[in-house]
Parts: structure tokens; C-alpha cells; sequence
């Protein structure tokens, strides 16, 4: 039975960065909602919800509190203290300012006598009069708005969540980590968003919140989970999946809901499938190849020529060549790696050196060479690239992290490198060719093309 109705919008069924109803997925192997539930019946610890970027953290929060009063702080937007107790206040509609005013007034009387003689008698005479004045006296003062702040939050108790708490900066986690302890052990409820590798910066800032902060692992899916996302909407839209295109979506979703339900958004609309249609219509798949590589293209192209051209001096990299005969720079021949290894969502130096073994042709690069790539490629990714950096180095665990699966995607599938396929089963490219998965790296094609896809 279809759980739509006649009016239902494919766009409303597969929801790519939004919260999906007719799609959510509450994942009940892993009780997220209820640990969300829970927590917040007992407080008094920090909650860090951690995970890969666009696995659903900020859906399961949203879903979860969609009845409860929250304030809702993006750490994107957080760049001092200041901005935190500011946000919260604007969040809140709290006033600052306070103004009073007192009047008083004086007042003066006075009485006079005195004698009349008329005619041949005497008369007295009796007066009285008065004066007044009033003065008024009017004063102002604005209060700290982290005072006023911190005073809403203690009475009101609202949940507190900082949505991408990896973006702010350490020293201002810090100050916030400090000015929220008092709070929280006093039953203010707050959580943190951010990616794996971040999770514990609450600990990390501050060492006296150790054993006071709950974690919840919001992990990659399993194809089981974005199965259902297409079974739900499938359903929901009254069409028919025969040729289980879903498995194949899920097979390329890198683990992402928000890949997934994009996925299948676009499938239906390959098919035609806009809305619910009310005789059942089946889905054909489409020509794959061409299917994932003019997503890939929509989803992290700018990123990648970013990361490819490197900081602007480039006059003294030196040429290299790889296996498949094309010739690029440390920054490409780093990518090519990267790609080579899958991609990885988290990759080691030591991965990352034998898969870079596989690409080139020549001498390895040395280790203080690719570190500095890996460093300067953090360094665009954070200052020069919008929205959650695709890549982030961890110089401490010697390891790179691929944050978004957009990026990973890209790679396969703009630079299809599959580590699937034996190197001898991958055929250069002519550099000439326009070639729809080539990507320019300093004025060259980087490309495979694989003969086994």
C-alpha cells in the first residue's frame, strides 16, 4: 500500500540535505533516538554526537527534538565568545538594556494677614498661596549579555546545540566549554555536532570534563539502512524497483544517507517520476557510468581543482610521471594516491605511501614532501574551500581524514581510480582526449579508465 497520497512530491519523499519524513530512518540496531531520549531525561554531562559528515547527526538531533524548545548554534558562525553569548541572546530574544526613571516634586505654601479699614469699621484679611516644582531623574545601564544569556539559560533550562562544533575555533571551545560547566552540572542540557576525529575536542580544550561528557558514535550506514531509505520511498511513490537499482545506489552511497536519498531522487526523475503516480510504474536504471559521474561532477569538482592547484607558488615543483604515463605535480601525484587507496575515509601515511607506489612511476616522494602536501591541502580546505573542509590531516596520528562522502565519490568516479581493479586492468588515458572523468592537475589529465566497470 502506498504511504503517499495523490499530491506527494518526489522532493519531499528523498530529501538530500534536509529532514526527511516519508524516508527517516531511526536506525533501531543502534538506539540513536533513544540515547538522545535518554540523555536528556538525566543531563548534567555534556552530549558530543560525533560522526562522518553527512551520516545524518544533524537529522537524528533534529528528529529527536523537533517538539522541545532548543537553541540551535551552527559553529561556523562561532569565531569568538562573544559571538556565543550573542547568538544565544538573539536566539532567545533577550533584552540587555534596562532603563528607569524618578520624578519627585516639591511644594511651598505660604499665608498672609493683614488689616482693611472700610469706612468708619475694620476688617481683617486672611490669604494663602503656593508654589511647586517637580524634577525627574531617568538612568540606563546594559548588562552583559553573557550574563543575561547565562540567567535565561540557568531558568529556562533550554537544550543547547552546537551544530558543527569542529568549526569552532580551540580557545574559543574553551572559553565555551568553561562557561557552560557550571550550568550543566546544574541540569542545563548541551550538545555537541562534530566529525569522529573531533569528538572528544570538549575534553580535549577542557581535562576537568573528563567523566563528564556522554559520546554517541553516529557511524557510516550499512547497505542494509540505505536500502531502506529507497524501500520507503519506492513505496511512498507507488513505483516499482525491478531491476534493483537501489542495490546498485546503496553500492555507491559511501555509507551516506544524504548520497542515497540524492540518489534516488534522481533516478525517479530519470523515470519521469516527479510525484506519486497512481498507477504503479516501474524503474529503469539508467546508464550507470554516465549516472555517477555527472553526479560526481555537481558534488565536489571545485574542492578537488582547489586542492590540485596547491598554494600559488608553483615555480619550483618539480615533474613527475605516473604509471599511466601522465605527467603532474606532488599535489597530483598526492590526489592520484588518495584516489588509488579506494578512497579511504581515513587513510594513514603508511596507506598512503604504498598507494602512492602503485600510481607512480619514479622515486617515492619523501615523507617530509607528502606530510607538507597533506598540511597545505587542510590548510585550502579549511581557509579556501565553503562548508565543512573535505579533508582534514591529523599531523599527531599522521593521518588524513576524507570528511565529506561527496569528496570520496568525486574521486572514484572523476578520477576513477578503483583500488578494486589490478593496476594492469587500468588504461591510460591520451592526454589529449577530452575525457568526461579527466580532471586538469596543473595543466594535465589526471584519468584511469577502468575496464572492469
Amino acid at each position: 500500500m502506498a504511504l503517499g497520497g495523490n499530491h506527494l512530491k518526489v522532493g519531499k519523499v528523498f530529501v538530500a540535505g534536509g529532514l526527511p519524513t516519508h524516508t527517516y530512518i531511526p536506525r533501531g540496531e543502534y538506539k540513536l533516538e533513544q540515547k538522545v531520549r535518554d540523555y536528556l531525561d538525566e543531563g548534567h554531562r555534556i552530549l558530543s554526537i560525533a560522526g562522518p559528515t553527512k551520516t545524518g547527526k544533524t537529522v537524528l538531533v533534529k528528529s529527536v527534538l523537533a517538539a522541545e524548545q532548543v537553541v540551535w548554534l551552527s559553529g561556523g558562525t562561532i569565531s569568538s565568545i562573544e559571538d556565543f553569548w550573542q547568538s544565544i541572546a538573539d536566539d532567545l530574544g533577550l533584552i540587555t538594556g534596562l532603563e528607569s526613571s524618578n520624578t519627585s516634586t516639591e511644594a511651598e505654601s505660604r499665608t498672609t494677614r493683614g488689616e482693611l479699614n472700610v469706612g468708619f469699621g475694620k476688617g481683617g484679611r486672611e490669604g494663602q498661596s503656593s508654589t511647586s516644582s517637580a524634577t525627574s531623574d531617568k538612568s540606563s545601564r546594559t548588562r552583559p549579555v553573557v550574563s543575561v544569556a547565562r540567567e535565561a539559560l540557568r531558568t529556562g533550562l533550554h537544550i543547547v546545540v552546537i551544530d558543527d562544533f569542529h568549526y569552532v575555533p580551540s580557545e574559543v571551545q574553551l572559553q565555551i566549554v568553561r562557561g557552560l560547566k557550571d550550568l550543566v552540572f546544574d541540569g542545563l542540557p548541551v550538545i555537541v555536532i562534530s566529525v569522529p576525529h573531533r569528538a572528544y575536542d570538549v575534553v580535549r580544550v577542557e581535562k576537568e570534563m573528563t567523566g563528564r561528557v556522554e559520546q554517541l558514535e553516529v557511524g557510516f550506514w550499512s547497505k542494509s539502512e540505505l536500502l531502506a531509505i529507497a524501500q520507503r520511498g519506492f513505496e511512498a511513490l507507488n513505483v516499482v524497483d525491478a531491476e534493483s537499482i537501489a542495490e546498485r545506489l546503496a553500492d555507491e552511497s559511501f555509507s551516506s544517507p544524504h548520497l542515497m536519498q540524492s540518489f534516488c531522487l534522481q533516478v525517479c526523475k530519470y523515470n519521469d517520476v516527479r510525484s506519486y503516480v497512481n498507477q504503479s510504474k516501474q524503474l529503469f536504471a539508467p546508464a550507470w557510468e554516465e549516472f555517477f559521474a555527472a553526479r560526481a561532477q555537481d558534488a565536489s569538482r571545485t574542492a578537488f581543482d582547489v586542492l590540485a592547484r596547491g598554494p600559488r607558488q608553483r615555480t619550483d615543483r618539480k615533474i613527475r610521471t605516473l604509471k599511466n604515463g601522465v605527467t603532474t605535480d606532488i599535489y597530483g601525484v598526492v590526489l592520484a594516491g588518495i584516489a588509488n587507496t579506494g578512497p579511504r575515509t581515513a587513510i594513514t601515511y603508511e596507506q598512503l605511501r604504498a598507494s602512492i607506489r602503485d600510481v607512480i612511476s619514479e622515486e617515492l616522494p619523501q615523507r617530509h614532501e607528502v606530510t607538507r602536501v597533506l598540511e597545505e591541502m587542510s590548510k585550502i580546505a579549511r581557509d579556501q574551500i565553503e562548508g565543512e573542509p573535505v579533508v582534514d590531516f591529523d599531523e599527531h596520528l599522521s593521518t588524513l581524514h576524507i570528511s565529506d562522502p561527496y569528496f570520496a565519490f568525486f574521486l572514484k568516479w572523476r578520477v576513477d581510480a578503483d583500488v578494486n581493479s589490478p593496476r594492469e586492468d587500468v588504461e591510460a588515458l591520451p592526454l589529449a582526449e577530452d575525457y568526461r572523468g579527466g580532471i586538469n592537475v596543473g595543466g594535465n589529465i589526471l584519468a584511469w579508465r577502468s575496464r572492469t566497470n
